[in-house]
């Protein structure tokens, strides 16, 4: 009888083996069809992901202000300031923020590690930011600053001063 079994068994497992591998490639045959003939729908699309349509230049800006009267939101952040990292993870990546920005502003993104970029912020923006990071400035379209934002600011509060702002220039 053991030796009924020891020649049984290696050929039952082999038969197990060879009828997995036979049913997983008739699945896979079965799936590829059923994906194949999907096909002729409409691909499904992820949509993009919203973003602040950030210029990184003001001259820039201040031609596209003009062009499109708009006011200029410059952000000075740095790669080491700990609450500019913040506010993009948390305020700037809202929605309600991203449209409100997008639809009203012309956004800046001022890093300040950028050597070409010290000698620009010590010339024009040194007094309104003082070195305090983050700060928002908002200028007109021409390059005069109106209204400045500093420290971090939740999403509540950006929405609350950037509605504010604009508020005041309709008057």
């Amino acid at each position: 009888m053991d030796n009924i079994m020891r020649r049984i068994i290696p050929v039952l497992i082999f038969s197990v083996l060879i009828f997995s591998v036979l049913e997983g490639c008739i699945t896979t045959e079965k799936n590829n069809t059923e994906i194949n003939t999907s096909t002729t729908e409409a691909p499904q699309t992820t949509p993009a992901k919203k973003e602040i349509a950030w210029i990184y230049d003001i001259d820039e800006a201040k031609q596209i202000a003009q062009k499109e009267n708009k006011l200029i939101l410059i952000d000075f952040n740095a790669a080491w300031c700990v609450w500019c990292k913040r506010m993009e993870e948390d305020t700037y990546t809202d929605n309600d923020i991203i449209d409100l920005v997008n639809k009203n502003f012309v956004p800046v993104y001022f890093n300040l590690d950028i050597e070409a970029n010290k000698q620009i912020y010590l010339e024009n923006y040194d007094k309104y930011v003082h070195g305090a990071l983050p700060t928002i400035l908002i200028l007109d379209s021409e390059g005069k600053p109106l209204y400045r934002i500093v420290g971090y600011k939740s999403v509540g509060q950006f929405t609350n001063a950037l509605t504010q702002i604009l508020e005041n220039e309709k008057k």
